[in-house]
């Protein structure tokens, strides 16, 4: 006889969430177990000093605690994952900070909650299942030798996601210039602007889409999305001499590169269909 509740064994989740009134309520619990007993307003001015936000009561009342879990900012609650974790191994022992670790993972896994917690306590994004299986398949369609410099900026993007911790401005950069690099091979190291999107793709999307009036106007927008996409990426390119860049927060990083990714697919099946 299985232990398992029945929504475990039966019930399938859907997409990962960023976010859970049901996680945070259950944190909030576990911050109100007895391995905290006599530390509340000390972890409470731990994570004060580290986040600069304030427990409800100074941390002396358990309530306090679900009340800070259940309304924080959605960042703040990531961040006391780790804050917590390393006050537990720093003040109380490694055993508690395991422990406290351990109950978190299996809080996040049990709500979906689209993060993985590593060995120290920091909190990553989970790459979804659908992402990853989006960037194996444009990967594994980029095989020509035509596309081997693109290819090889794709891999350069999923390795810098991948990382531990995860390098996500690189990857942001690297998926940026794969499709650059498409764009450029596409039409004669044209470069990709605004201004060249629409010349040059504007016309191609028209006559693919011969025929087809409503196909066409959703694939000008799409176009009008690509040149938004392109503008945002670019807000996180170091210029020479400049300051150093911006760092993506993780979530939009992860949505990025899935733009991205699916924006080269569809550029792919141009560029294939002018090269036949």
């Amino acid at each position: 006889m299985s232990v398992e509740r029945f929504s475990v064994l039966y019930m399938q989740p859907g997409d990962p969430a960023p976010d859970s009134a049901r996680a945070r309520h259950r944190v909030g619990l576990l911050l109100r177990e007895p391995a905290f007993n006599g530390h509340g307003e000390r972890l409470a001015a731990y994570i004060g000093r580290d986040l600069g936000v304030l427990i409800p009561g100074d941390g002396r009342y358990p309530s306090g605690w679900l009340q800070f879990a259940r309304e924080c900012r959605t960042a703040d609650f990531l961040d006391i994952i780790t804050v917590v974790y390393r006050y537990m191994f720093w003040h109380v022992s490694d055993v508690a900070a395991n422990w406290w670790r351990e109950c978190v993972r299996r809080i996040f896994a049990d709500e979906n909650l689209a993060y993985e917690i590593d060995d120290v306590g920091g909190v990553h994004p989970r790459i979804d299942r659908e992402f990853q299986r989006n960037l194996v398949s444009v990967v594994t369609g980029l095989q020509s030798e035509r596309y081997r410099n693109v290819r090889e900026l794709l891999e350069r993007a999923a390795n810098n996601i991948s990382a531990e911790p995860p390098k996500y401005s690189q990857a942001c950069l690297a998926t940026l210039s794969a499709v650059e690099a498409l764009f450029a091979l596409m039409f004669q190291n044209a470069r990709l602007t605004a201004d060249e999107i629409e010349r040059r793709l504007s016309p191609l999307v028209q006559r693919a889409y011969a025929g087809d009036p409503t196909a066409q106007t959703a694939a000008c927008r799409m176009l009008t999305g690509l040149q938004d996409w392109v503008e945002a990426s670019r807000l996180y390119r170091r210029h020479p001499g400049g300051a150093e860049s911006a760092q993506p927060p993780p979530d939009i990083a992860i949505l990025s590169m899935s733009c991205g990714v699916s924006l080269l697919r569809w550029l792919v099946g141009f560029d294939e269909g002018q090269t036949i």
